[in-house]
């Protein structure tokens, strides 16, 4: 309940500062924290001393803007920031867009990337991973008291809406392209457009990730209803969240797994978890 109030604002005024800029997005960099006195020299970063993570703001409850529409906050916002602290680090956000914000690691926008990205092979291929920190499943979302979607096949003659870049958009392209499923899409940059558009009633279902999928329904009852969680699938594997290094940057890759295990071992990620409702993650 600590920061309940606080996301609904935070969430409430994205979704304004998205819709006043037209739906254009300009990747910004928040602050970067006061420099470590005394940063370790044997990492490999762009800036000494600063860890500088990627993060696509506007991914409730992982990452998004307080009411001041610049700060970052969130449940991989207190994750990185824990992980720098743990490494003598300052720390630095820089917002990008997530259908190319793997990429920006090979081009040194960033030194590691921390934004609900599951673990694939695919990905695999061109970053780094830590170990995983989040457990995740897809999902159905629809307007409370609407017909029942009670299974990815009912989207037949449905309008869908996901995120561009996500594994939502590979879930429903398999789907289709393996039964045969015929359905309009509506893909956006933001999943906050997503369920703005479901709210509006201009989409039946919203497509996307049983963590933020929680995360509305716990801030707004009675107003979605989760209709299926690929979890209730007898062959489904549920997707890892993880920490994208630089593909060879093997010593903040280990870093950042042992400050993972500390932060697991001494309870802290689990505090940072129910400050974020995020328990059930595990």
């Amino acid at each position: 309940m600590k920061r309940i109030l606080a996301i609904l604002c935070a969430v409430t005024m994205a979704a304004l500062l998205f819709a006043g800029c037209g739906g254009t997005e300009t990747p910004a960099t928040a602050p970067p924290t006061t420099a470590a006195e005394n940063p370790p020299t044997e990492l490999q970063l762009l800036v000494p001393g600063t860890l500088s993570i990627g993060t696509e703001i506007g991914y409730p409850p992982f990452e998004m803007f307080a009411t001041d529409g610049k700060t970052p906050i969130g449940f991989d916002i207190d994750l990185g920031k824990a992980i720098a602290e743990i490494l003598g680090l300052a720390v630095e956000h820089v917002d990008h867009d997530f259908e190319t914000i793997l990429p920006g690691l090979n081009i040194d926008k960033y030194d590691i990337v921390m934004s609900a990205v599951t673990i694939t092979g695919e990905r695999s291929q061109i970053v780094d991973f830590s170990n995983s920190y989040v457990k995740n499943w897809q999902s159905i979302v629809v307007l409370a008291g609407s017909d029942p979607i009670a299974s990815p096949q009912d989207l037949q003659g449905k309008k869908v809406s996901y995120q561009k870049g996500t594994t939502s958009t590979k879930y429903l392209d398999d789907l289709i392209n393996t039964t045969g499923l015929t359905c309009e899409v509506a893909s956006f940059a933001k999943v906050l457009q997503c369920f703005d558009e479901l709210r509006l009633g201009r989409v039946d279902a919203v497509l996307c990730d049983s963590v933020v999928t929680a995360d509305y329904l716990y801030r707004e009852p009675g107003v979605f209803e989760m209709t299926w969680v690929q979890s209730e699938d007898a062959d489904a594997e549920p997707e890892m969240f993880g920490i994208a290094v630089k593909k060879g940057n093997e010593t903040l890759l280990a870093a950042v797994n042992d400050a993972l295990a500390q932060l697991e071992a001494s309870g802290r990620l689990d505090e940072i978890r129910e400050d974020w409702q995020l328990l059930g993650s595990k």
